[in-house]
């Protein structure tokens, strides 16, 4: 008896090791193979550069600079026989005169390039990460491609190029982003009618 019990506490357990492996794993059935991954990754494509206009400039006679003071003038009487508040006024003048040095501004003309990381302009960088996607836009027989900006505040960037640039453009951006059809909103709208 004394032995067994001695033999008993000399007995040490199985190891984990002695266990038997289970005869299946759970792979889940929508889980993407090695294969489906790399044919998610967008396929290399080479980079793409040319020259343009950073916005199209419309000319814009004397008479244009006459009638934006015009509706200045009168905005500001109106506000004074509203609200007499001579501050509203002041801002009134100010913004229409920022207006009016911004509308006379020429373009520069820019160097563009799409390579694989994101777009160049000139010595500014933007990755695709920034955009959610694209669309082609016709402003005055010019077409412009207009990249959707995915953070809120950051300002929609508007990029023209000349036709024989098309193909090469569209190939690399669709490479890397959606593209979506949109229509002009009521600000552009509005900045093509006034020729902004």
């Amino acid at each position: 008896m004394h032995d067994r019990d001695e033999r008993g506490d000399k007995e040490e357990p199985k190891a984990q090791d002695d266990k038997p492996a289970a005869p299946w794993q759970f792979k889940p059935e929508n889980e993407p193979t090695h294969q489906d991954k790399a044919a998610s990754e967008p396929t290399p494509v080479a980079a793409v550069s040319w020259t343009a206009s950073e916005f199209i400039a419309h000319e814009k006679a004397p008479s244009w600079y006459a009638g934006l003071a015009a509706a200045a003038l009168l905005l500001a009487v109106a506000i004074y026989f509203l609200a007499h508040d001579w501050i509203s006024i002041v801002v009134i003048i100010i913004i229409t005169a920022i207006f009016g040095v911004f509308a006379g501004r020429k373009p520069r003309v820019l160097n563009y390039e799409l390579d694989q990381s994101g777009l160049h302009i000139a010595d500014k960088f933007y990755p695709y990460a920034d955009f959610k996607s694209f669309s082609v836009m016709e402003e005055g027989g010019i077409n412009g491609i207009w990249l959707m900006p995915l953070k809120r505040f950051m300002p929609s960037i508007t990029i023209y190029y000349a036709p024989p640039d098309e193909d090469g453009i569209m190939q690399v951006l669709g490479n890397y982003l959606p593209l979506e059809e949109r229509e002009h909103d009521m600000v552009d709208r509005l900045m093509r009618k006034v020729r902004f």
